[in-house]
């Protein structure tokens, strides 16, 4: 009989017990995994005070030398006169493009003429263009490159020993939020455990971290013009100067004044004060005064 009202069962419902105890093995699987999640650690606070704090207190201290250095090895050149009136000629453009709200029609106008007129523009003016090999036989310029190589791979080759040779092995921390198992080669180097959980940092991450974390810090400390943005240096020393050109080479200022001519005539202007007795009402006495005017005519 078992045979036969097998038999007769059509197919969708004589799978329907299969599917039954998939549903309770998934189920069991993710309990199982559930249980098998990655146990929470707890850090000694010694860590903090002898690992992470110093850790940032050397890197702190050795973008500071490498500032200092830097600038003593940088010999002290006067700046042509032709240099600071170009360079001045392209702040004034761009200050009255990002400006431009704040004058009337006409004197922007009048301003937009003085520098885009196509015969006595400022900016239409045809420059010097720069000779690209003059940097490189300049012997000068190929020592300034040297000592740019060595200020900045010296302190790096030196941190990369001490760093690993004193602090290597150690857990500092763990991410508020967590992340996938890609992350583990960057958050975990120098410790390789599998049951570790993604989200704890060592400290040789801490310190690639906080060597290129560590730039809004040296601004505020050092002023705008440090020299210890590591990424900064990285693209001088790839020939990524400003411009495009090699390191060292005067940028084509045609190209700029064209660039920038460009974005001044397509400026839309607005007015900002155009309608400044409207908002002043709006947004004083105004509302009150037409209420009551509202309410009388009522």
């Amino acid at each position: 009989r078992a045979t036969l009202a097998s038999l007769t069962k059509p197919p969708h419902l004589a799978a329907l017990p299969g599917r039954r105890s998939g549903r309770r093995q998934s189920r069991a699987t993710f309990a199982m995994s559930d249980q098998l999640s990655y146990p929470d650690l707890v850090l000694d606070p010694s860590i903090r005070d002898w690992v992470l704090i110093p850790i940032f207190v050397i890197m702190f201290l050795m973008g500071i030398l490498r500032n200092n250095v830097t600038k003593m090895m940088r010999s002290s050149e006067k700046t042509k006169r032709d240099t600071v009136q170009q360079n001045n000629l392209l702040m004034r453009a761009r200050r009255l493009r990002a400006n431009a709200g704040w004058v009337p029609a006409a004197a922007f106008a009048a301003r937009k003429h003085h520098f885009c007129d196509k015969e006595k523009g400022l900016l239409m003016q045809k420059q010097d263009a720069p000779n690209p090999m003059a940097a490189m036989s300049d012997p000068n310029m190929m020592s300034k490159m040297m000592q740019g190589n060595m200020a900045m791979m010296v302190p790096q080759m030196l941190m990369m020993v001490i760093i690993p040779h004193f602090f290597s092995g150690f857990v500092l921390g763990k991410i508020p939020f967590p992340l996938t198992p890609s992350f583990k080669g960057m958050l975990q180097r120098g410790v390789n455990l599998s049951t570790l959980d993604t989200a704890y940092i060592t400290s040789m991450s801490w310190y690639i971290l906080a060597m290129f974390g560590m730039r809004g810090l040296y601004s505020i400390v050092l002023g705008a013009g440090s020299t210890t943005d590591d990424s900064a240096l990285m693209q001088q020393q790839m020939g990524m100067a400003a411009g495009g050109g090699q390191p060292g080479q005067q940028p084509d200022y045609n190209k700029l004044y064209a660039a920038e001519a460009e974005n001044l005539q397509i400026t839309e202007h607005k007015f900002h004060l155009s309608a400044a007795e409207e908002k002043l009402l709006r947004g004083g006495k105004a509302d009150g005064v037409t209420a009551r005017g509202k309410a009388k005519r009522a």
